[in-house]
């Protein structure tokens, strides 16, 4: 079980875990403060942001790296503009992962993401 995420010419395979896991990483490789805010929606009792949280990311978490971290996993899609502007903020990025199957799962996202083309995610 996990979500797939496809154009006409890729697929990838993630399960919901590993999907969390490298989203947690990239937010956290952006900015620490933004990375620990992220890792708050992972907490089972997470209610909601405080107003001063929500300010905070709202004025420094960029607008396509914000749409690729809070999108749903389990269904919808990227649209075209949104993939270029996702892959743009995740070049810049040089998330960590724990193990060496994470970072393979991260670079094909980044292939995927290059072609610049529609994502649908089932």
């Amino acid at each position: 079980m996990g979500l797939l995420l496809t154009n006409k010419e890729k697929d990838i395979n993630i399960g919901y875990i590993g999907f969390g896991i490298i989203r947690k990483s990239i937010a956290n490789a952006y900015n620490k403060k933004i990375g620990n805010l992220y890792e708050m929606i992972y907490n089972p009792l997470f209610k909601n942001y405080t107003s001063e949280e929500e300010k905070y990311l709202d004025e420094n978490l960029p607008k396509y790296l914000d749409k690729f971290l809070y999108h749903s996993d389990c269904d919808g899609y990227f649209g075209v503009r949104d993939v270029k502007g996702i892959y743009k903020e995740l070049i810049k990025l040089k998330p960590t992962f724990i193990n060496e199957n994470l970072q393979n799962k991260y670079n094909d996202l980044l292939e995927l993401f290059s072609l610049g083309k529609r994502i649908d995610i089932y």
